[in-house]
């Protein structure tokens, strides 16, 4: 169940936790399920996309990270659950004083998130720097690329 895989994560890293019952509930509340209690017992097919989603974010702040590295966090999920689990690492971020290194190919996403942007083309940085600056004036061909599949996506859903 998606309650025992997040007790466990518990159980490895937290020793301070003496009820793992509790926190496995409280966990699930903090990235926004609902019903914790029941959804605790459920297993990740009986789930939705976002909610996965939600409950892998769960165990990953079971170990109380400082640094939180999010690969992929909106794959295969449709435009409104995106925004929302976006949302959700957002406040996370603020809530928990944690960093988030995101790691994706999206950059409608990255924009409005991102303090610094790395952009990585064949497992070498090829640029780096402020999001303001690189979203705003991209200087490699990759990240321009990127940015440009970015506004073709926007321009296509309008």
């Amino acid at each position: 169940t998606v309650g025992s895989q997040i007790a466990e994560a518990l159980e490895y890293h937290r020793d301070d936790v003496s009820d793992i019952g509790e926190e496995v509930i409280r966990l699930l509340d903090q990235v926004g399920i609902r019903d914790q209690e029941n959804r605790a017992k459920d297993y990740p097919h009986q789930m939705s996309g976002g909610m996965k989603q939600r409950v892998m974010i769960a165990i990953a702040l079971a170990c109380q990270p400082s640094i939180l590295i999010a690969d992929e966090p909106t794959t295969a999920l449709d435009v409104t659950i995106e925004a929302q689990i976006i949302d959700l690492l957002r406040d996370l971020r603020q809530r928990l004083e944690m960093s988030i290194i995101l790691i994706t190919h999206n950059f409608g996403i990255v924009d409005g998130f991102a303090d610094d942007i790395a952009v990585m083309f064949r497992g070498e940085i090829v640029e780096a720097g402020p999001a303001e600056k690189v979203l705003a004036h991209p200087q490699h061909p990759y990240t321009q690329a990127l940015i440009k599949c970015k506004f073709q996506l926007m321009m296509h859903l309008w």
